[in-house]
């Protein structure tokens, strides 16, 4: 997956290669996160220094990945896509970890970013790409899940965070192909 939008560029992470560039990217939203007036957000990362440090860790292999934007081959976000079964045992791909840089926020880099996560989902046989936010810390990523469908669902996983509300966006089944 490669695409090149609007002066920006959207790849899935090439690993060991990006691994400084996603490290860097998720520690600035995890420190964005840790200083959200929002307390609960703060929970988001907990062990999150264990995670970075291990990258890449649960974002790599076949039912996971990363995609990395890039504005004139600068880092300027990224978001994780892992594939979970939901309870009523649809495939789906849950979006972390979506983060766009202030300095590069208003290029349409985090709808770039979800449109990515929504084709990767696609290609790898999901039935919804799902998510949990604080709509409180990031409410410009909750206006843009609304705005691009997602609908706001029960829990899907085990979030502690009380303030946490959980989306999903179901995508349309592939057409069956009847070859004789």
């Amino acid at each position: 997956m490669r695409g090149k939008t609007g002066g920006y560029e959207i790849a899935l992470a090439r690993w060991p290669e990006d691994t400084d560039l996603a490290r860097e990217l998720l520690r600035n939203y995890g420190q964005y996160l840790a200083a959200s007036p929002v307390g609960a957000a703060g929970m988001c990362i907990a062990d999150y220094e264990t995670e970075l440090q291990n990258l890449p860790g649960k974002y790599a292999g076949s039912d996971a990945d990363m995609l990395l934007a890039r504005v004139k081959n600068q880092g300027a976000g990224c978001v994780a896509i892992t594939q979970r079964v939901l309870k009523d045992g649809m495939l789906s791909t849950e979006m972390k970890r979506l983060w766009v840089e202030p300095n590069f926020r208003g290029l349409g880099l985090g709808r770039g970013l979800v449109h990515g996560a929504i084709a990767w989902a696609k290609a790898h046989g999901s039935g919804a790409v799902v998510l949990d936010t604080v709509n409180d810390a990031m409410p410009e990523a909750a206006e843009l899940y609304r705005s691009m469908g997602f609908a706001e669902i029960g829990r899907f996983n085990e979030n502690p965070i009380s303030e946490v509300r959980f989306y999903i966006l179901k995508l349309a089944a592939r057409p069956e192909t009847n070859e004789h």
